[in-house]
């Protein structure tokens, strides 16, 4: 600027001005040749004498006025626009200039991982690496197009035409993962044969590799490619990140996901890396601590495994909570299946012989599965009949017919019990005792339908027990509405009956038996099962802490459930359950046997138990689907649990052999 207002000066300074008149203002005028005028006649005489060419320059020069001002018009505006774009427009031409030599890069933040409630890790994460196409930055000149498309799918090793398809398929998009689950030397051979193509990157994603504990799959879930619908709705996401997809992955993906960081790269004309500028480091996930045992865990799932394969069964479920707090301890679903194989590339076989298993390994059966409950339901519908003066703690009821009779219908007893109080009728499962009191008979007057139904639900039957995993279902509680509108019958005193043991229309979860049973060990309380004991922070600095859920605070009176519990341990004692008594730890229980065929031949094996019976710290419910009668299947399994968390030796699980 300065040098222009000079060059201004030069050119409209005194010097540069010429007076239109001759003589001695003229500098290019000698200074000899100036005479003293005597008079105006020598002035006069002096510009006759003056060369008449001088004149015509004078008349040219004021002719070249207007060109000279175009041009100064020129130059102000050159300059004018020089200054917009260097004072108001500076910083953002600047920023467009370092982006011809700088790249931005997301920096994938660590997912967060999974601790039992001991500390020992359930997951962790693996280097992998990915091969991602940036849409926007494919050539869009026909030549430079198929240029990059021959470099890219040979150094890929991909069909050029499928490569071709993907570009015209994925252009709105911001990333496309072309290829991943890369080990670092394939990596590195991609990238040295991807050198200076744009647009094309190699990046490294962290990978999850899950402990071999057996069972873990249903509960930790795995991670996958994140979708649109995700992107749409959370900001903490990239094109290339990956999210739960089951299982706690999913319900605490937030928790696990960590923020992405930034990375400057400089690059040089062809795209090629230099160095790196500067980074804003990303922030790892937080940690979850479960409250799963690991150790009780892989317990619960080889013993479960043992009793479905030398008992010709075909699957089951097994479930282990804390009473005090609703904590689940383990929680096992066989068939299982390893979540390695979804969450890194592997061979696809492997995912399709899951996909492809009758026996849906991918169910979580806990949570999900829905089955009759059998007998196991007999301790909480004693407890409503306490509750509600039907009986009392010593009403005998005289059982040793061995069945009662209603018109043309039978209903029988597996065997005959004689006179027997509510305790001896938990233990030895009575079934006429609990047709009795569920729908009467003779002089006892029973809960009736609606009464026993409504305990159900108050027992969390019917509903979701709300624990934090996906996919749980509710089960069901039957009704007369319910069967008039389902099945367009009426309801049957018959069909009360079997509610009452736990037969007919009635469908529980493995999930809301155990929480039932650890409302009786607990005294009443109802808590939702839960799976996070706390989550630490991403530099561990601060943990919170999850505390229990109370649903329902007394389902019963304290009184009733101490007569139901005292009826639980009678069958450890001296009922169905002997096998237990022989344990240094008091235990409580209830077997079970449900009938599930059209023929009613097939049968599943439940157990449900609490311990120590004093002071309750575990409550089990164990189903070993098709397995046959409760106490000499299911039974060894619980027993197994039991042993591991009180850490005593483990009792062989063997074939069953004997019969109810």
């Amino acid at each position: 600027m300065k040098h222009f207002f000079r060059w201004l000066q030069q050119l409209f300074g005194k010097q540069n001005l010429r007076s239109p008149d001759t003589g001695l203002f003229d500098p290019f005028l000698p200074i000899a040749s100036v005479k003293k005028a005597d008079d105006e006649q020598s002035f006069d005489q002096i510009a006759e004498d003056a060369d008449p060419f001088f004149s015509e320059q004078v008349m040219q020069r004021r002719q070249f006025m207007p060109f000279k001002l175009i041009l100064v018009l020129i130059v102000a505006g050159v300059v004018l626009r020089l200054t917009v774009l260097q004072i108001s427009q500076g910083q953002a031409n600047y920023q467009l200039a370092e982006g011809n030599r700088l790249k931005a890069e997301a920096v994938i933040p660590a997912r967060g991982l999974f601790l039992d409630r001991n500390g020992v890790a359930l997951v962790k994460n693996v280097p992998n690496f990915s091969v991602v196409l940036s849409p926007q930055e494919v050539p869009t000149k026909k030549e430079l197009r198929e240029e990059f498309v021959t470099r890219v799918s040979s150094a890929l090793k991909l069909d050029s035409s499928a490569f071709e398809k993907t570009l015209d398929e994925t252009k709105t998009r911001d990333a496309v993962t072309l290829l991943e689950g890369l080990d670092r030397e394939t990596a590195l051979s991609v990238e040295l044969r991807l050198n200076g193509v744009e647009g094309v990157d190699v990046v490294k994603t962290p990978s999850r590799l899950y402990s071999s504990v057996a069972g873990l799959g249903h509960i930790l879930g795995y991670i996958g490619k994140v979708d649109a619908d995700d992107l749409e709705q959370r900001d903490d996401l990239l094109p290339t990140s990956l999210v739960g997809k089951t299982g706690l992955e999913q319900t605490y993906d937030r928790e696990l996901q960590g923020r992405p960081g930034i990375e400057t790269l400089e690059v040089d004309s062809l795209g090629r890396k230099i160095r790196s500028v500067g980074v804003q480091p990303a922030r790892p996930g937080q940690t979850l601590v479960l409250t799963i045992d690991a150790a009780v865990q892989e317990v619960a799932a080889k013993s479960l495994q043992e009793a479905i394969e030398k008992n010709g069964a075909t699957s089951g479920a097994a479930v282990a909570l804390d009473p005090r707090s609703g904590d689940v301890l383990a929680m096992v679903s066989a068939p299982f299946f390893d979540n390695n194989i979804f969450s890194r590339a592997v061979d696809q076989e492997q995912r399709k012989a899951v996909l492809a298993n009758p026996l849906s390994p991918l169910v979580n059966r806990a949570i999900s599965g829905q089955y009759p409950s059998g007998s196991t339901i007999k301790p909480v519908v004693a407890a409503a009949a306490l509750q509600e003066k039907v009986i009392t703690p010593a009403t005998k009821i005289d059982t040793s017919e061995g069945k009662i009779t209603i018109g043309q219908w039978t209903f029988p007893d597996w065997k005959t019990h004689g006179v027997a109080d509510v305790k001896q009728a938990i233990a030895e499962s009575n079934n006429i005792f609990f047709y009795t009191i569920g729908g009467g008979h003779k002089n006892i007057g029973g809960l009736g339908v609606e009464r026993l139904a409504s305990y159900l639900e108050k027992f969390g039957f019917g509903k979701p027990t709300g624990v934090d995993l996906p996919g749980e279902t509710k089960g069901l509680v039957p009704r007369p509405d319910w069967k008039k509108k389902v099945k367009k019958e009426s309801w049957y005193i018959g069909d009360t009956y079997n509610l009452a043991i736990g037969q007919g229309d009635f469908l529980l979860t493995p999930l809301q038996l155990t929480r039932a049973t650890a409302a009786i060990a607990n005294g009443g309380t109802l808590y939702q099962p839960k799976f996070i004991k706390s989550i630490l922070s991403s530099d561990e600095t601060e943990t919170r802490d999850f505390a229990p859920k109370q649903q329902v605070d007394q389902v019963v009176s304290a009184e009733a459930l101490s007569v139901v519990r005292d009826g639980m341990r009678q069958t450890v004692l001296s009922g169905s359950a002997r096998s237990f008594s022989a344990l240094p730890i008091p235990i409580a229980a209830k077997t079970g046997t449900a009938q599930f065929s059209v023929g009613k031949e097939k049968t599943h094996s439940w157990f449900t138990a609490f311990a120590p019976f004093d002071n309750p710290e575990i409550a089990i419910s164990v189903i070993v689907e098709g397995g046959g009668e409760g106490f000499s299947v299911a039974a060894p399994v619980a027993k197994n649990i039991f042993e591991q968390y009180f850490r005593l030796p483990l009792t062989p699980i063997v074939p069953a052999v004997t019969t109810e």
